[in-house]
């Protein structure tokens, strides 16, 4: 068995090397993924390879890539200098998640308000309750959005096409959204079903699209982390020599990330809001078990580097003690 990088895990026994296929490693196979990780990776392997032998030999003929080495070179420039800038840019994007986090603490708030001044409410008074209520909202919505704008337009690992269409729908919603506050504001609504209806045409006409575009922004982001961690896997494995336990935890990692990476990849085919919502949360979790399995990696090499002292034999003080001498006599 062969490790990630192409040579057997530390601990293998003789005759168990890496297998060579030629000019490049075989390409990766459906039927057996888990084994084959470390093809995969030799393949990705054959790039770093090629400036070398530049340097050494006569530059060989170049030949088609490969449908795996294309794959792989994708990954490699989605994630060039994302590690960089994403360092940069991590203070305000922690800051719009505690942003994000209060204005949706402020939105339950303000609803539980609400209930809480309609039951009170009058029956003259139900109305212009209501219209104060959802004009809170309203500003509390507004202020998200203007936040997202900010996010979106300067987060890095995202494609230019996403970008721009996430900034052009939270263009097309904020303007839509004052007027309607501005309606709120100047009582141009006098019964609850024209509210209702107002407010249902903000959101199916420019909340949905926008709240879709954020979606597919997110999900591009997390297809970089994802190439990110790939290449950090990739890199682990050509210069650390992984122990058994730690090179079957990898395996897994890495094919746990190829899966969420095909699940995110197949979002940008969905146009129903609520149906990329549900498949983008359930690759998410996915992902989330995969940062577990790297996490746990980590943990068996760790081990396999530092392994703990061998437990000294406890010395039995009884027998040792003058009554258990003479008892024995």
């Amino acid at each position: 068995m062969t490790n990630l990088a192409g040579r057997s895990p530390a601990g293998a026994k003789a005759g168990e090397t890496a297998v060579s296929y030629g000019r490049v490693p075989l390409p990766f196979s459906s039927m057996n993924r888990f084994h084959l990780t470390t093809v995969a990776l030799c393949t990705v392997f054959s790039f770093s390879a090629a400036a070398y032998a530049q340097e050494t030999a006569e530059p060989a003929p170049q030949e088609p890539p490969t449908a795996e080495e294309e794959v792989w070179q994708r990954r490699f420039d989605r994630a060039e200098g994302f590690r960089i800038i994403m360092l940069q840019t991590r203070r305000g994007v922690e800051l719009f998640y505690s942003f994000q986090k209060k204005n949706t603490e402020d939105l339950l708030a303000n609803r539980e308000r609400c209930r809480e001044d309609l039951r009170r409410a009058n029956r003259d008074a139900q109305f212009s309750t209501l219209l104060h209520c959802y004009q809170r909202e309203l500003v509390l919505d507004r202020g998200l959005h203007e936040k997202k704008r900010q996010y979106m337009e300067s987060i890095p690992g995202i494609s230019s096409v996403l970008r721009d269409q996430a900034l052009l729908a939270e263009d097309a919603f904020l303007p839509a959204l004052d007027a309607l506050l501005k309606g709120v504001g100047n009582d141009v609504f006098t019964g609850r079903e024209d509210l209702i209806e107002a407010k249902q045409n903000l959101h199916s006409a420019y909340r949905v699209p926008a709240l879709l575009a954020e979606l597919r922004v997110e999900a591009d982001r997390s297809l970089t982390w994802v190439a990110h961690l790939l290449h950090q896997l990739f890199l682990m494995t050509q210069n650390t020599e992984l122990g058994p336990e730690a090179f079957e935890k990898t395996s897994e990692a890495f094919t746990c990330f190829e899966e969420g990476e095909t699940q995110l990849m197949g979002l940008s085919t969905i146009e129903g809001f609520e149906d990329a919502n549900a498949a983008l949360g359930k690759s998410l979790a996915h992902l989330q078990t995969c940062t577990d399995l790297l996490r746990e990696a980590h943990r068996l090499q760790q081990l396999f580097e530092n392994p703990p002292p061998p437990e000294e034999p406890q010395e039995n003080r009884e027998e040792l003690s003058p009554r258990r001498r003479w008892k024995n006599l």
